[in-house]
């Protein structure tokens, strides 16, 4: 047991709850991010960029794939100090993507993303993300504060659990997808 005089570092750990609700408040900044990413408008030709790699993703669309793809979204959160912006931007990107195909087909961009919470795919998803950049920020927190090796277990454990979301998320969004391409593809026409 270690002195209370000294100090001890048990009491400065983060506890499990702070985390789960660090990771809540994450994922309700980066939904506002794909919000106001979606507001924004889009030049001709970055519509026709999103177009092609919206083309390409959907092309041979799998689990495996869209989960690949969105693992790689949440590695880069864990990178320390950069890796929350660069996730940031991509949901952002993301946001303005959704803006565009909102306005071809005449529906709000806030009804598609209500209705990625509704299918829960994108809340599933979301919360994939808000783990790993939660995780990310408070990585970068514990190599200033020098305690980085207590936190390895915590990162594990939050890689861990962002695959899991997103593996989850990555299974319904494939069904979901393939059933509704037809419609996402005629709306987005030029």
């Amino acid at each position: 047991m270690r002195s209370l005089d000294r100090g001890g570092s048990s009491n400065r750990r983060l506890k499990p709850i702070n985390r789960i609700l660090f990771a809540i408040l994450a994922t309700i900044i980066l939904f506002i991010i794909l919000g106001v990413g979606s507001s924004m408008p889009l030049s001709g030709e970055e519509a026709r960029q999103f177009m092609k790699q919206f083309e390409d993703l959907t092309e041979n669309l799998s689990t495996l794939r869209i989960f690949m793809n969105n693992f790689m979204i949440a590695l880069l959160s864990f990178i320390p100090f950069i890796g929350v912006g660069i996730t940031g931007y991509v949901i952002f990107q993301t946001g303005k993507f959704l803006g565009y195909i909102s306005t071809k087909s005449g529906i709000h961009p806030a009804i598609f993303i209500l209705l990625s919470i509704m299918m829960v795919y994108g809340l599933i998803e979301f919360l994939g993300y808000g783990v790993a950049a939660s995780e990310g920020i408070i990585l970068s927190y514990s190599l200033i504060k020098r305690r980085f090796r207590r936190e390895v277990k915590w990162l594990l454990i939050s890689i861990g659990i962002s695959a899991a979301l997103l593996l989850a998320a990555a299974a319904l969004e494939s069904f979901l997808v393939s059933a509704f391409k037809e419609v996402i593809s005629s709306s987005a026409v030029f």
